[in-house]
């Protein structure tokens, strides 16, 4: 049976899945620093908090979406190499570096979730953050990013 989509082709899309994430991921918390330090419901907070939601659903949702589907899809390929053997068996060969990676997936993702929620929040009025508070975070997709890229490149 021929696959719809080959590795190559699947690994290629979850890059470019992955670097629309954590781009929109370092933009975010930059958008919520403009918001906390703008006039309450000047011109400035609002056009910000329109492309806060913007960012949000036009580029990441879908690519937080997408970099998941293609990640799964690529981790089922590596698994499906040989079905024959017990499925903890399959899963004992998997690398050390995949789980490590895996958690900081995970984080990332959760961080998503945090920003998606602090922007629903930002929206309503609340600022429970400074500007200084933000700034900061907006370097933390940057980090992980490094530290997943390292594992996955050099699989130590």
């Amino acid at each position: 049976m021929e696959h719809m989509i080959g590795y190559d082709l699947a690994r290629g899309l979850h890059i470019i899945a992955v670097i629309a994430w954590v781009s929109g991921l370092l933009m975010l918390p930059r958008f919520y620093a403009y918001i906390t330090s703008s006039q309450a419901g000047g011109e400035l907070e609002q056009t910000m908090l329109k492309a806060a939601r913007n960012l949000r659903m036009i580029i990441l949702t879908p690519s937080i979406i997408l970099a998941w589907a293609f990640g799964v899809f690529l981790f089922a390929t590596y698994l499906v190499s040989d079905w024959a053997r017990p499925f903890p068996e399959i899963l004992g060969s998997v690398p050390h570096w995949f789980w490590g990676k895996l958690i900081l997936v995970l984080a990332l993702s959760g961080y998503h979730g945090f920003l998606s929620a602090e922007g629903r929040r930002l929206a309503s009025g609340q600022r429970r953050h400074s500007e200084r508070y933000w700034r900061l975070m907006s370097e933390v997709p940057f980090l992980v990013a490094i530290a997943v890229v390292l594992l996955a490149t050099l699989e130590p």
